[in-house]
Formats: C-alpha cells, sequence, structure tokens
C-alpha cells in the first residue's frame, strides 16, 4: 500500500472508537499491519475483535511502542493533534494523516461533495445526497455524519457526500473534494482550537488542495484567501417556488440553497422540479427543531443538537411566538454574548439555565439586563422548572447552545430524555397526524 510516497506495511491507528475501528479494519483488508492506541480503555468486545485478528493494542493511555516499526499514523477525530505521541511520531518524521486523508486515497474518480461548517453540516448532507438521488444519481452520505468515509471505499457510487468537522480537517494533509461547502462560521469547539482564528483556519482546510477544476461553495461575503477553485455564493441561490417551501424556517432555506449550489456541480439541478416530498426527510433530522407536541396548550420544540451559541441564535429568530428558553450543558466558551443580546430582542418571557454551564449563562445573561433566568442544576429538575412557567400560546424551546458531555454521552441522548420527560407530562398532548 502506497502512502504519500511511502510503502506502508505497519499503521498506528490512535484512537479506537467509530472512526478506528474503520480504519483497523481498513488495514486488516488491506494487509497493512495496525497497532492501536486509545487513551481510553477498550471494550471487552472489541478487545475480543483485536486479539481474534492478532492486532496489538493498548488502552489506558498512550505510550511509545504505538509507534514501533510504523510507517504511517492515523489519528481519530477526537484525539487533539497536541498529544505527546504525536508530536513523537513528528519528531520520528512518521507521517500522520487523517481517515478522510486515508480514505480520499482509495475512492478513485468518485467526486467527493464535502460539507462543513459551524451548523447545518447533517441537514446539508441529507438534502444534496436527496437532490442527487431524486435525479438518478447513485449518492451517498458519509463522513461525521455517522458513516466514517473509509467505509466507502471499494463501493460503487457516482458521488459521495461527506460531512467533515474541524477536528477532520485539523488534521488533514490530503483531503480533496472536487466540492467544497462552506456553510458558515461562528465561534465553536475552542475548548480544542483554543481561538477563533484557529478554528476558522481548520475550517479553511476544506479548500487547500483543490484546484482550478473544482467548486467551493460559500456565503457571500466570506473570504476564503488562497483557495484555487471556481466560488459559488450560495446565499445567491434560489430556493424552488413550490407552496411547503414557503413555510421552512430561515436556517434550513440557507441550507437548501447550499444544497442546491453544490449538486448543480455535479448534474443539472432544476430546482423548480425538486418535489419536496423527495427532501423531507432530510428537514426532518432528529432532534432539529423537533416538534415534540404540546403541553398545557403550549408547543414544545427539542433542539438538542444545538451546542452552540449560533444555531440557537438560529432557534429563536425561527420562533414568533412567546418563549420559555432551555439551556445547558457544558458551554463553548464563546459566542454567548450574542446570544444573550438576541434573548433581549426576542419575546423570550423565562429562561431557565442547567448543568455545567448554568452560573457561565446566568452572569451573560444578567450583564444585558435579563432578570428572568432561574438556575436549576439537573437537567430533569431544569425541564420541569421550564414547563412550570409555560402558557398557552408559548413555545417552550429546549436549544441548549451547549454540549451535553455534563450529563449526557451526546446531544442524541439528551434528546432522548428531553422526549421521555416531556411526553411523560400530565399535560402533553401529541400533535402528530395520522
Amino acid at each position: 500500500m502506497q502512502i504519500l510516497d511511502h510503502e506502508i506495511q505497519r499503521a498506528t491507528v490512535v484512537g479506537y472508537a467509530r472512526t478506528g475501528r474503520a480504519v483497523t479494519a481498513f488495514f486488516l483488508a488491506h494487509g497493512v499491519k495496525p497497532i492501536v492506541t486509545d487513551s481510553a480503555r477498550i471494550s471487552p468486545a472489541d478487545k475480543h475483535y483485536l486479539d481474534r485478528n492478532s492486532v496489538s493494542y493498548e488502552d489506558g493511555g498512550h505510550t511509545a511502542r504505538a509507534l514501533a516499526g510504523a510507517d504511517l499514523v492515523v489519528v481519530s477525530p477526537g484525539v487533539p493533534e497536541t498529544i505527546p505521541l504525536l508530536t513523537q511520531a513528528r519528531a520520528q518524521k512518521i507521517p500522520i494523516v487523517s481517515e478522510i486523508d486515508l480514505a480520499s486515497q482509495f475512492l478513485g474518480d468518485i467526486p467527493i461533495i464535502a460539507v462543513t461548517g459551524t451548523n447545518g453540516k447533517s441537514t446539508t448532507v441529507k438534502l444534496i445526497e436527496a437532490i442527487l438521488r431524486v435525479r438518478g444519481t447513485a449518492a451517498a452520505s458519509a463522513g461525521n455524519i455517522g458513516t466514517p468515509l473509509i467505509t466507502m471505499t471499494g463501493k460503487k457510487h457516482d458521488a459521495l457526500v461527506v460531512e467533515v468537522s474541524s477536528f477532520q480537517l485539523a488534521q488533514s494533509r490530503l483531503f480533496h473534494p472536487h466540492v467544497g461547502v462552506l456553510l458558515n462560521i461562528t465561534p465553536d469547539h475552542l475548548d480544542r482550537h483554543s481561538t477563533l482564528v484557529d478554528y476558522r483556519a481548520a475550517k479553511l482546510r476544506l479548500f487547500m488542495n483543490q484546484t482550478q477544476d473544482d467548486w467551493a461553495i460559500i456565503p457571500y461575503g466570506l473570504a476564503i484567501p488562497r483557495v484555487h477553485a471556481k466560488h459559488v455564493f450560495y446565499d445567491r441561490v434560489p430556493i424552488p417556488t413550490g407552496p411547503a417551501f414557503t413555510h421552512l424556517f430561515p436556517h434550513n432555506c440557507a441550507n437548501l440553497q447550499a444544497a442546491i449550489a453544490a449538486a448543480r456541480c455535479i448534474i443539472p439541478i432544476d430546482a423548480d422540479a425538486i418535489p419536496y416530498s423527495a427532501l423531507a426527510d432530510a428537514f426532518s433530522l432528529p432532534f432539529r427543531m423537533q416538534i415534540e407536541g404540546e403541553v398545557n396548550g403550549a408547543t414544545v420544540i427539542n433542539d438538542s443538537k444545538s451546542t452552540n451559541a449560533a444555531s440557537t441564535i438560529a432557534a429563536l429568530r425561527s420562533v414568533a411566538a412567546p418563549v420559555v428558553l432551555l439551556l445547558g450543558g457544558r458551554h463553548k466558551g464563546a459566542g454567548y454574548d450574542a446570544l444573550a443580546n438576541e434573548i433581549t430582542g426576542h419575546r423570550v418571557r423565562h429562561t431557565v439555565v442547567y448543568g455545567e454551564a448554568g452560573a457561565f449563562l446566568t452572569t451573560r445573561l444578567q450583564a444585558v439586563g435579563i432578570s428572568e433566568v432561574t438556575q436549576i442544576p439537573d437537567f430533569s429538575g431544569a425541564v420541569e422548572c421550564a414547563v412550570n412557567y409555560i402558557k398557552s400560546g408559548d413555545v417552550l424551546l429546549f436549544s441548549p447552545a451547549c454540549s451535553s458531555y455534563d450529563q449526557f454521552k451526546n446531544y442524541r441522548e439528551r434528546g432522548t430524555a428531553f422526549s421521555s420527560l416531556i411526553r411523560q407530562h400530565q399535560g402533553y398532548r401529541s400533535l402528530a397526524i395520522n
């Protein structure tokens, strides 16, 4: 196996979660001997798989042994680039690549549409996939949306639509999408990237290997220096004129514009010929402005996927009714002053904050004169408190603006917990149409 003009016989896989498992399986299928290293504990089931395939591994920490004889290091997105093991690998001049780098070397001529941005990535990926499919293109989605890109090697597709995160891009050297889509950049993941400048630089790496034969889909006014690809400003693309499209939330209008712009780089697209029914599932991904039903006459919206301030701002701008807002979790460090100012400009009757971010959020809200705020430590208590403040005709908006990692494994677990608490409430009524 040749990568970066190196013959690869032994590779170190750093991190053994979803990505690490897929990379290990890829190496085993291609005759490369992997060694796995993880700072966390590897599960018994995973250890059994590794033992059965004679794969060396270490867990609970990284040691220099993991680099012995390595020709290549593949690092998982959750692993910071600053860990000592990677510093040692650089000192030993062992090439380090990301999983998307590795995959892109073995996908042949399949065009890759890669989507990044602070918010809207998954929805836009699924919209592009749906638009291409409705036009008869055999498209598939992969990447940060759930399926590692490396699993797509050796399969037949007309196009791959790939969600890529700032973590993946920061580690990338080789990734070269034919179409790169950058939806937006607002403060996020500053616990990993340290500054907004670093976060922005990671996002812009999406375009670093593109040529004049490629496409960069961006919003008007976003400067992307030293990019050779042809530019398309997606926010100047008309959306379909059918009646179903007039009710989209503003952020989903932007996602659809970007999706149409990207799909047009692969095949001709008449926007008005796109049936809404083909896109409905993409607009209904779980825990993204998901209507849970009513409690005591108030509409309840589950936006657990909101893990940063900008996404909660977008959620507020999508709601016209008076709002009781539920925020909290583990804050990202930036963007919350803008959120506090946004809250003052909306009909937010009361805000309930919870979790690790509770005191931080309370301080930010009070700094702009918001007094209607209650801090509750635990999640279930915060939900009950929020319910107590709603009136008929209100919207109870759970759009936390924070990661879930203080009390939950991920936003999906958090969203499920919220849904369960709401649906158990005595005043709950489903709004589902049978």
